[in-house]
């Protein structure tokens, strides 16, 4: 398998700040129901989000600087993934600064529901633009390998 056959590294490790923060609003939606234990979980699930982005944030750094041509499709909307995704970051990171400040609710707070929400809602973005980044590669990959035949 070539280099350029193999998936981007950013592409492995994108998923995993997507799942976890998807649990935490989960868990933001069952504290209603089920009470402080969601609300500790969805508060962890938004710490173990960040350090996960900073993973996907750091391999998709490097995707963007050696794996994607410049003036690509693939780049263009690369930028927007990121962009997108550092959108998302920053409504976890405040709504992490707001549930700091109300430990201990029965139930989560509209504040960080709220931004949770949002953030769910934009990293979806983020994700499908992402999507288009991994197509624009690979068909741009599959071109210039059957142009080199």
């Amino acid at each position: 398998m070539t280099s350029e056959a193999r998936p981007l590294p950013h592409t492995l490790v994108a998923h995993i700040p997507l799942v976890v923060w998807g649990m935490s609003f989960v868990f933001d939606v069952l504290s209603y129901f089920g009470g402080s234990p969601f609300v500790e979980a969805a508060l962890f699930n938004v710490v173990a989000g960040l350090v996960a982005m900073l993973a996907a944030g750091v391999t998709e750094a490097w995707d963007y600087r050696t794996r994607l041509s410049p003036g690509s499709p693939a780049r263009r909307f690369a930028r927007w993934h990121g962009v997108a995704n550092l959108v998302a970051t920053a409504l976890f990171v405040a709504s992490l600064a707001l549930r700091a400040h109300e430990r201990g609710a029965v139930a989560t707070p509209r504040g960080p529901f709220v931004l949770s929400a949002l953030g769910v809602a934009v990293l979806g973005v983020a994700s499908w633009i992402g999507g288009l980044v991994d197509w624009e590669y690979a068909a741009t990959t599959r071109r210039q390998s059957r142009d080199a035949h």
